[in-house]
């Protein structure tokens, strides 16, 4: 019987690995952002910080592949992609753009983005205060721009 229970153990790990390893997207080289009017440091945070679970470009490290750390990650990928996706910006009406920024800026500020679980492990993807400063800065001035815009036609 204890000769079968690490082998029943693996068995669990190899079938749960495989059911739920992460999905490559096709869209994997999508613009982030698309026409959205982003400075080049606010962006480079976004890249750092925010794509792995908002955008289509996650990039999945080794221990993604093993159950159930890879049930874990893709959930988290699949509920952040559904919540705000920076590939699919450009698909979003404007006044989900306005909500998405409005929502970032309160996130970055609050400390809820990125999640404690994805800092832990990914340290460079902490905000610093002036990361926040930037995102913040940014989310209301592009808010701003999509209003007149939407206004002026």
């Amino acid at each position: 019987m204890w000769k079968v229970v690490p082998l029943a153990i693996a068995a669990v790990i190899v079938i749960g690995s495989i059911v739920t390893r992460p999905r490559v997207s096709v869209a994997v080289h999508a613009p982030l952002l698309a026409g959205a009017h982003i400075p080049q440091p606010v962006l480079a945070t976004i890249q750092r910080s925010c794509v792995d679970c908002h955008s289509e470009a996650t990039v999945y490290p080794w221990y993604s592949y093993v159950y159930p750390v890879s049930w874990l990650i893709r959930d988290d990928v699949t509920r952040g992609r559904e919540h705000l996706n920076f590939s699919r910006w450009s698909e979003y009406p404007v006044v989900r753009r306005e909500r998405c920024l409005s929502e970032i800026a309160n996130q970055v500020q609050d400390g809820g983005m990125p999640l404690p679980q994805y800092t832990f492990v990914h340290r460079r993807a902490r905000l610093s205060r002036s990361d926040v400063d930037a995102i913040f800065d940014w989310t209301q001035q592009e808010r701003a721009r999509l209003i007149a815009e939407s206004m002026g036609r």
